[in-house]
């Protein structure tokens, strides 16, 4: 007969296992972003692929690849019909360009007087490049640095396309598993917790979808308002980045202004320089009220969380983690907070699936009319009705 552990053997095989965790988390630290952009791909695939096994004959297999062959031909249709738009905007660019250089060479060659004395700025930015100039001299080594980044780069995009295939292919086998490692008698608990943590995750999904739909609509009725070239395409393009922090819309800004300085409004009468200065105002404008009140508003409503701690959730995860960790950091926040409450119920002996285990107790249902007591005179029929 096996004898059992003892508490102090556990205790430590707990602790190894910690350790041993640790440190493979630290090992292997630059590959957890890639492997995490793959979960989250996986997650929102998974999302589709369920469905289509439920509602149809398909196996998962099947349905994983019909998914995943969709990803790739949407992967690299797009970049092929975007190179002769963008081949197109080039040329138009190259020539405003040539424009714009001409101008400040014709700036440049024109004396300014200050008290009293002529100063040509040619000869000021001539002396300025020559005291730099050896910043712009070009180093083999930058160029290696640059060839080994790349390499890594692709390195991690193949990680997170096989990975992500890998997990999506393998989702509900993983769960099982995951499942299966509690003993019999708390697998209902795991099951009902991951359920909630899905729950969390779908709704966060849907927010971050109903925000991209929001961003998207508005600025396709602004951009139509004002007579901006391609209004529609960038209005949706403003959507889809918006599920980025901070960087997807100034990426969805600078493209709008580059539009709006190359090609000017379609009716409105103002030099395009100036319609591209308003078109910066408004973007910049539309994304401080995103930031400060759309987001948190959307979001805490879809996840049921306090819009305060939505927003300063985000800002602080773009500045510590960066923007992968503000994609993640509000279900991630939910996430924690249900653990936590499931933990607090199980050590007060409380039922954590029960109101009376929640941190915030439940508002009270309105108390009943008292019923009359039940030695009340009853009038008879003739009272009731009168004589």
């Amino acid at each position: 007969m096996t004898r059992e552990w003892s508490t102090i053997t556990r205790i430590v095989i707990v602790v190894v296992t910690i350790i041993l965790v640790a440190i493979l988390l630290y090992a292997f630290q630059p590959l957890t972003k890639s492997l995490v952009v793959a979960g989250l791909l996986a997650y929102s695939l998974h999302l589709i692929v369920k469905p289509m096994g439920t509602n149809s004959r398909l196996s998962r297999k099947a349905a994983v690849n019909i998914v995943y062959f969709f990803l790739l031909l949407l992967l690299i249709a797009t970049p092929t019909t975007l190179i002769p738009i963008m081949v197109g905007q080039a040329e138009t660019i190259s020539a405003e360009l040539a424009l714009i250089e001409t101008s400040i060479r014709e700036f440049l060659l024109n004396p300014i007087i200050i008290f009293g004395r002529e100063i040509l700025l040619n000869d000021v930015v001539v002396s300025f490049f020559n005291f730099t100039g050896e910043g712009f001299i070009a180093d083999p080594e930058s160029a290696l640095t640059v060839i080994e980044t790349t390499s890594i780069n692709l390195v991690r995009l193949l990680l997170i396309f096989v990975t992500t295939y890998y997990l999506l292919m393998d989702y509900e086998g993983l769960i099982t598993w995951l499942v299966n490692l509690a003993p019999a008698s708390g697998r209902d608990d795991i099951r009902r917790l991951l359920g909630e943590i899905d729950n969390i995750w779908r709704a966060y999904i849907r927010g971050t979808l109903a925000l991209m739909l929001i961003m998207g609509v508005v600025f396709i009725i602004i951009g139509l308002a004002i007579g901006l070239p391609g209004a529609v395409a960038i209005g949706l393009v403003t959507g889809l980045l918006s599920m980025v922090p901070e960087i997807g819309p100034a990426a969805s800004g600078i493209l709008a202004v580059l539009v709006a300085l190359f090609e000017g409004s379609t009716y409105l009468p103002i030099p395009n320089f100036w319609f591209a200065v308003i078109v910066a105002g408004i973007y910049f404008v539309m994304m401080q009220i995103k930031s400060i009140w759309l987001r948190p508003h959307v979001m805490g409503r879809f996840m049921h969380m306090n819009t305060g701690l939505v927003f300063v959730a985000i800002i602080a995860a773009v500045i510590l983690e960066g923007i992968l960790g503000a994609l993640i950091v509000l279900p991630i926040l939910a996430s924690i907070g249900l653990l936590g409450r499931y933990i607090r119920a199980r050590m007060l002996n409380l039922d954590p699936w029960s109101a009376e285990s929640a941190i915030i107790p439940p508002k009270p249902e309105p108390a009943a009319d008292p019923k009359p007591p039940m030695d009340a005179a009853v009038p008879t029929t003739k009272e009731a009705i009168g004589d």
